[in-house]
């Protein structure tokens, strides 16, 4: 079974209250809860869930329009958890699901997006529009091994002779000073 299903079914059949609801036991709840002087934080409840939720429609078969944008959505939600899934979506034989994935991984700073990227730019079966995308992305990863893989990718012969290209553009942005007005 998929454990995107398993993951599905499980928050499906999680009950509505509150965890803390749940493990209170019988004799507190009928005993008044003491007033706070100050009201306590509150988690978010449902982090897990709209994450799982968004998951589940990133996999789900559906029109290309529904999916992309349901990969975007792991981006916003901003867990790293979601980059292996995203990974995985980046063998879609759909091109713009692939183009949403590479858009949301380029949004997270995190090793694993940079990891995903500079693979992308390596693999010599990607198409040469999804390496110039990763490379575009890897300049908002602003690490040292990511400068590195931009530099490999300028010189690198397996790589053609446009995304060599798209490589040079990229570090000379890089290496541009920024004209912030004094």
């Amino acid at each position: 079974m998929s454990p995107l299903l398993v993951a599905g079914l499980l928050l499906a059949a999680a009950p509505a209250r509150p965890p803390a609801a749940q493990a209170r036991p019988a004799a507190e709840s009928t005993r008044p809860a003491p007033e706070p002087s100050a009201p306590a934080p509150q988690a978010v409840p449902g982090d897990d869930a709209a994450f799982l939720r968004a998951l589940l429609w990133a996999a789900r078969p559906a029109p290309e329009e529904i999916r992309a944008i349901a990969v975007e959505d792991l981006a916003l939600l901003g867990d790293p958890r979601a980059l292996d899934s995203l990974a995985i979506h980046l063998w879609d034989p759909n091109p713009r699901t692939q183009q949403a994935v590479l858009r949301a991984v380029a949004l997270f700073q995190h090793p694993r997006a940079e990891e995903i990227l500079g693979n992308v730019v390596r693999h010599p079966r990607m198409p040469d529009a999804l390496k110039i995308q990763a490379l575009n992305g890897l300049i908002f990863q602003r690490t040292a091994s990511a400068r590195r893989t931009l530099q490999d990718a300028t010189t690198d012969a397996r790589l053609t002779s446009a995304v060599q290209n798209a490589a040079r553009a990229v570090a000379a942005q890089w290496e541009a000073p920024s004209t912030a007005a004094p």
